[in-house]
């Protein structure tokens, strides 16, 4: 069976629209890896030596599935966290961790939230990220606040989620 379709000028016409809607939708596509400008050298965070090509790719990550619910400045705002009570990464308050009181967690408290989520806060599971993909998103959050930066060394290897 063969398909013949006629083309005329109101056929083009008609498929302007179309063609401005996919070139919206790409540049929108390409906002959604837009932030804050790149890291252009390595951070302490945390007592340990980050390279920025590490905060580069997190930021990446970040930007493409965290910044809907916590915003690209880190601060829980972004445009899908209407109805959530999504973490202001600025406070560094964090709620699943396993250090006391108000101590930052580790980074291992940190990949296990991101791979194991938090269904019922509204949080997907990001389990099939890879874990040096997990670890880059770890790092680049901890640029959100000054408390890394001041924080010491942590003593155990950070751990992530299997």
């Amino acid at each position: 069976m063969t398909l013949n379709i006629k083309f005329n000028r109101a056929t083009a016409v008609a498929r302007l629209p179309v063609r401005r809607f996919a070139l919206a939708a790409s540049c929108l596509l390409l906002a959604c890896e837009a932030g804050p400008p790149p890291f252009t050298e390595a951070q302490v965070l945390g007592g340990v030596e980050v390279p920025a090509e590490t905060l580069n790719h997190g930021q990446k990550l970040f930007n493409r599935y965290c910044a809907s619910c916590h915003g690209y400045d880190g601060g829980g705002k972004g445009p899908a966290a209407r109805n959530l009570e999504a973490r202001d990464f600025r406070a560094a308050h964090f709620l699943y961790k396993s250090t006391p009181g108000d101590e930052l967690p580790t980074d291992g408290d940190l990949a296990n939230t991101i791979k194991q989520g938090r269904v019922d806060k509204g949080m997907p599971a990001w389990g099939g990220l890879r874990d040096d993909d997990v670890r880059a998103v770890v790092s680049y959050i901890k640029t959100f606040s000054p408390r890394w930066r001041e924080a010491p060394k942590a003593d155990a290897p950070a751990a992530t989620a299997p």
